[in-house]
């Protein structure tokens, strides 16, 4: 099965490896066509690369990462999910990190920290962003491979349910994945509520 994927950056891109490994993991993942990194050209250019995801390279889902960037989430949820076309909205998973992708992993901030080898405290609280990407790698002359495999290992293997309490849009976004896999009748999508 191939999934597709629209995001704005390396970390958003590391995080849908990490959580297509953990609930569908033998699926192909398939990066949409986006060029630029402002909003402005993603929001721009969804419509187009959403269609071609779906039918050129015939991914079954498509999975849209945004930011909120200082936003309510759910008024940029609405915004956005908008711009998907409609032919593709029953495939579409679509979700808007609180802030940036970094918050949400910064949810757990115990579980982060001891990932990045540093103290909860050291993380920043209000835009952890520049810091854990520093932290994995994701910044400087690193090689971003490296770091992007880093994030997605840590996502894969962590506890998704201190996300679900503790970031309404992360709840929404799994909420709505776990929504999706129902309807594709995927049984094996756990259950992170509960673990």
């Amino acid at each position: 099965m191939k999934i597709g994927y629209y995001v704005q950056g390396d970390m958003d891109e590391a995080v849908v490896r990490g959580l297509a490994r953990r609930w569908c993991s033998g699926a192909e993942l398939v990066a949409g066509r986006f060029r630029g990194k402002m909003g402005l050209s993603l929001r721009r250019e969804i419509e187009r690369s959403l269609i071609d995801l779906k039918d050129d390279k015939e991914c079954k889902f498509l999975v849209v990462l945004t930011d909120a960037d200082g936003n309510r989430w759910q008024d940029v949820k609405r915004r956005e999910s908008g711009k998907v076309p409609e032919q593709c909205r029953h495939l579409t998973l679509f979700g808007v990190a609180d802030r940036n992708i970094e918050c949400w992993l910064a949810t757990d901030r115990g579980a982060l920290a001891g990932a990045l080898g540093c103290r909860p405290e050291d993380i920043p609280t209000d835009d952890p962003s520049g810091f854990v990407k520093r932290r994995f790698g994701l910044s400087g002359r690193t090689p971003k491979e490296a770091g992007m495999k880093r994030v997605s290992d840590y996502v894969a293997g962590a506890s998704l349910k201190p996300w679900i309490d503790g970031s309404p849009s992360f709840q929404s976004f799994y909420d709505d994945a776990r929504a999706l896999a129902q309807r594709a009748e995927c049984p094996s999508f756990p259950n992170e509520r509960e673990t």
